[in-house]
């Protein structure tokens, strides 16, 4: 638990308080707290009501990690809230005796209601009555205001009359009582007793043993339902015979659905949850289910969630695909483009324009991060017809999301040289917000939300403001959807909490995560990470190094291979229809708006996409990623040459329907077995005001001998963060490898690296290394080594005079009117071969001095550790001739800098 909630920043006194007050909570109970709290971005001062609280602990935990919400935990015991509100005191945190299928409270007082597993226990207390549950949600959503928020996890019944096949392994118990049996006989003893309300004799459910298929195996034929609720407690023996008389399951996926509609809720998301620690743990090895026609079933989810937000009278509930249109809608174009080296053509879709997205941010008095974000935002693409491809995850979205606050870049490119009035006129104007008086435009990282086939630059803009009074609409220049009434708002959230609702699948938004993450990093604070998972892989020679200072060489060379075509391929297809708003008028469901759209989608491909990284760790303990270098088509028309290093991709088949299916179809095209692919979070999609399509982040852990193919190059993880904008456009590669970052176990970190960094960050500050990846939540203890004396002198050589000149006088050379004219046409973070030649030359002095220096300190190196640190050195000077061919832009500045 301490090391969960270590953080980078000692005198951050939440942090400091948050630690003291969990560290008796198990670890369990705060993740699960954690992650019920990630899926409510609610404003600072809410009201929130845990409904069937139990012992309190986890109201308590909650109301610890979200001290500016006040929490009120319910529950119909005396003896149980009387001991929670002795074991549990928080000035946010009260308990209350109640009944949470009755009239606790008046109507519209809380901001969200909490249903935690407990609509279950609702629903079997009524003798298994559906009926309970809808009025119960009937009253829970009267309690809420307008804007408020139910969150339900609880489980999901399988479809009405299904039945499934379940095999297992044939094993003898070891007694008779309930925790000797096998789990064949559990299995057994639970048709026969399951049901316990029923009259006598009338409980149970059907259970058919069929023929093995294999010999030491079982095979049963039994309703879905049954299956699903004997495997969610069979491991559970402690509870077994409390939690007998419950049933788990009452409502399908579209039952929860209907039933919130029906309260005129905006479902804003549902989806189900894997647990891959409790699947791991008790479902690998122990069953498979399949299909009555013996197709093997993907494992069923460990739970549901829900989320619904009470809307007032008319206003939008949801937005999805009703129709095709007959005219032209939108402006989309698809334009050819052929490779002149390899001939091939590809097709890449435009809007003919570029976004600047920005994000407000401040730091309150207590160290927290906030940032201003766009909330609600139409982007009925979400929920278009499906055309190829399933929706592998089953999540679902109303239509409604959270985004930057996104305006055309000409908008900022037109003002020119950015001051703090101009930066004023323009927030005020845009935005809405004023910013800190001596502020103005930061630039950020620029991405391609797809370079393969998406023609579009996006540019992040960074601008510390003044808090607001609270949401407020978005200006009239901010990109919306203006036909539909959901224009959305802007409001302030903690980044933190931004990132969290990521993680869980809440946003999926991938972008939006590396803008925060870069922030964090602009701004020297920690992200949390909250990411349970564990990179493990076995360590050998790596043979298909990357050269380093031989691909930038090529990237600062113009390569214009691509060329414009008249005939497109036809792999991209434009679609033009008719997205309907749906809203709520007269206790009825009704259409309120609507508006033509178009969009692509590939008629050869599926929607969804698997981006998978190589992971794998040297003899010397580095964690290494593997990646293709490639050539884009869309940076090349930005920066004058699309070479760049990109995950492996792989377009899904539309037969791959679930994840132990998805596993299975990377496993073989790597060539290595299952338990080796790792799924890096939730899936995103890759821009909404385009296609549907999805990507699922995944990572493959082995040793380096199973990467057989000779086109992946591996590299130290750390040496990427000190170089990606110069050898990454591709976003995904960029995503995964930052999820991947997070479970990156400490011991892989060797001591040697990190006085490699410490060196590098010294001497080339500006180029903001780390800057895409976040910071890990655990800290590994460094080790203890006796300092040699070349690397007590290393630092006083990277401070001294000549050392500094060279880039000093780069970091404040000017560009003449003519090269800042070419660099516009070729975009606004081009790197100029001639920029680069001056950068690199006024360098090799320094060079050539710290290499004089470092003659003698060699000499006094004890000979049994010569070989490491020649190896370490000859490392150093890589990437330091590496840095100096890379161009230094992407540190956070005025646009015009």
């Amino acid at each position: 638990m301490d090391d969960l909630l270590e953080s980078e920043d000692s005198g951050n006194n939440y942090i400091e308080e948050r630690n003291r007050l969990l560290k008796d909570i198990p670890y369990k109970t705060v993740r699960r707290a954690w992650f019920t709290l990630a899926h409510l971005l609610l404003d600072e001062g809410a009201k929130v009501v845990d409904m069937g609280c139990n012992s309190g602990i986890l109201t308590y935990a909650m109301a610890v990690l979200a001290p500016q919400y006040h929490f009120v935990g319910v529950d119909k015991s005396k003896r149980i809230v009387k001991e929670a509100k002795e074991n549990y005191k928080r000035p946010n945190l009260e308990f209350k005796i109640g009944d949470v299928s009755s009239d606790l409270f008046r109507a519209n007082t809380f901001d969200a209601v909490i249903n935690n597993f407990i609509l279950h226990e609702v629903y079997s207390n009524a003798r298994y009555n559906e009926q309970i549950v809808s009025d119960t949600l009937r009253k829970h959503f009267k309690i809420l205001k307008d804007e408020g928020i139910l969150y339900i996890r609880d489980y999901a019944r399988p479809p009405h009359g299904e039945y499934v096949l379940m095999e297992m392994h044939d094993k003898e118990s070891h007694g008779k009582e309930l925790a000797d049996l096998s789990e064949v006989d559990l299995l057994k003893w639970y048709a026969e007793n399951a049901q316990p309300k029923q009259d006598p004799g009338c409980g149970g459910f059907f259970l058919e043993e069929l023929p093995p298929r294999f010999p030491y195996t079982k095979l049963f034929r039994l309703p879905f339902k049954w299956a699903y609720e004997f495997i969610m407690r069979k491991d559970d023996l402690t509870h077994w015979e409390r939690d007998l008389p419950f049933e788990y399951t009452y409502f399908t996926v579209e039952e929860f659905r209907q039933e919130l509609r029906s309260l005129g809720a905006r479902v804003q998301y549902s989806a189900p949850h894997w647990d891959d620690e409790f699947i791991t743990k008790n479902f690998d090895g122990h069953f498979r289910l399949l299909h009555e026609n013996g197709d093997t079933m993907g494992d069923p989810p460990t739970s549901f969630i829900s989320l619904a937000r009470k809307m007032p009278e008319r206003a939008s509930l949801g937005i999805e695909e009703r129709r095709l249109s007959s005219k032209t809608e939108g402006n989309l174009e698809i334009k050819a483009l052929r490779d002149e080296h390899s001939g091939k053509v590809v097709d890449v879709v435009t809007r003919n324009m570029e976004l600047a997205e920005i994000v407000p941010y401040r730091i309150s008095e207590d160290g927290k991060l906030f940032i201003y974000l766009h909330d609600g935002i139409a982007r009925g693409l979400v929920n278009a017809v499906a055309r190829s491809g399933v929706n592998i995850d089953g999540r679902q979205w109303s239509g409604h999301m959270l985004e930057t606050i996104a305006t055309d870049y000409s908008h900022i490119d037109d003002l020119g040289d950015i001051d703090q009035k101009l930066t004023s006129d323009f927030s005020h104007k845009f935005i809405g917000l004023t910013p800190e008086w001596d502020c103005i435009l930061e630039k950020g990282p620029n991405y391609y939300p797809d370079p393969s086939f998406i023609d579009e630059r996006v540019h992040t803009f960074y601008l510390k403001v003044k808090k607001s009074q609270g949401p407020f609409p978005p200006k009239d220049k901010i990109i919306q959807t203006r036909k539909l009434s959901a224009k959305g708002i802007i409001r302030e959230l903690p980044a933190q909490s931004v990132l969290d609702a990521i993680a869980v699948g809440l946003i999926p938004n991938a972008r939006l995560e590396l803008q925060i993450l870069s922030l964090f990093h602009h701004l020297k604070m920690k992200a949390e990470n909250w990411v349970s998972k564990e990179i493990s892989v076995i360590s050998g020679e790596i043979t298909s190094n990357f050269g380093i200072r031989h691909f930038l060489r090529q990237v600062n060379n113009t390569d214009r291979r691509f060329q414009e075509v008249k005939r497109t391929t036809g792999d991209l297809r434009k679609i033009d229809s008719i997205f309907v708003e749906e809203g709520q008028s007269k206790g009825g469901r009704t259409g309120i708006s609507s508006i033509g759209a178009d969009f692509v989608v590939s008629d050869e491909k599926t929607i969804n996409t698997a981006v998978v990284i190589p992971i794998t760790a040297s003899t010397k303990g580095d964690m290494h990623a593997g990646f293709l270098i490639k050539h884009m088509p869309v940076p090349q028309r930005f920066q004058g040459n699309g070479l760049t290093i990109a995950a492996p991709q792989f377009n899904i088949p539309k037969e791959i329907t679930n994840y132990r299916m998805l596993k299975q179809f990377i496993a073989e095209k790597f060539g290595v077995t299952p338990d080796m692919v790792l799924k890096l979070g939730e899936s995103y999609f890759t821009h909404l005001g385009i296609t549907p399509q999805r990507i699922h982040p995944f990572a493959i852990t082995a040793p380096p001998n199973f990467f057989k193919d000779p086109k992946t190059k591996f590299m130290p993880i750390y040496q990427y963060m000190l170089l990606w904008s110069s050898i990454s456009k591709e976003p995904h590669f960029m995503t995964t490898l930052a999820r991947a970052y997070r479970y990156m176990p400490g011991h892989m970190k060797a001591e040697a690296k990190k006085e490699v960094l410490l060196m590098l960050e010294e001497r080339f500050k500006a180029a903001q290394p780390d800057w895409s990846l976040p910071a890990s939540f655990d800290k590994p203890a460094p080790a203890q080594k006796p300092k040699k004396e070349n690397e007590k002198k290393a630092p006083q050589d990277q401070n001294s005079p000549k050392a500094e000149k060279p880039q000093d006088h780069y970091l404040k050379a000017k560009q003449d009117r003519k090269d800042r004219k070419e660099r516009k046409k070729r975009g606004a973070d081009a790197v100029t071969q001639a920029r680069t030649q001056a950068k690199t030359e006024a360098t090799t002095e320094a060079h050539e001095h710290e290499e004089e220096e470092e003659a003698p300190k060699k000499a006094k190196i004890n000979p049994i550790d010569l070989d490491l640190v020649e190896e370490f050195e000859k490392e150093i000077r890589d990437i330091r001739d590496a840095l100096d061919q890379e161009d230094f832009d992407n540190a956070p500045r005025p646009e015009k800098w």
